[in-house]
């Protein structure tokens, strides 16, 4: 399932996004994976995670990022990978926040990313697994 499939499914699943769709299709003409998910899901979903208190909300976005990830093509497990993870993980707090409403693959897919962005020198966080041992 490509991006135009998951961006569809994310406004039937937040309605409250529907314009930002439109904005962007009028915008670009079709739906620019990276840029549109980045824009409805990387802002509110770092900010539900920072304060870390409606679980079901950032269950709610998590279960989609699950979802893209398993079920999408490879460019949109890139997004999940690039537009997500690796935001997620420029903050220590969000993402051990985040390891608790991961599946065991979206965490692994975590740890693979923060190793390639360690190697960049960007940044150098740890990794938390959902009991909060450190990995």
């Amino acid at each position: 399932m490509d991006s135009e499939y998951f961006a569809k499914k994310f406004i039937q699943l937040f309605p409250e996004y529907k314009q930002e769709y439109v904005d962007h299709l009028e915008t670009y003409n079709e739906v620019l994976g990276h840029v549109f998910f980045a824009d409805v899901v990387n802002i509110p979903l770092f900010d539900l995670l920072s304060e870390n208190t409606d679980k079901q909300a950032i269950q709610k976005y998590i279960d989609f990022i699950e979802d893209m990830y398993a079920n999408g093509d490879i460019t949109v497990q890139d997004i999940v990978r690039v537009t997500f993870l690796a935001y997620l993980g420029d903050d220590d707090v969000v993402l051990r926040n985040a390891f608790a409403y991961f599946s065991v693959s979206l965490i692994s897919v975590s740890k693979e990313v923060e190793s390639v962005e360690t190697g960049y020198g960007r940044r150098d966080i740890r990794i938390w697994h959902k009991r909060k041992s450190e990995c």
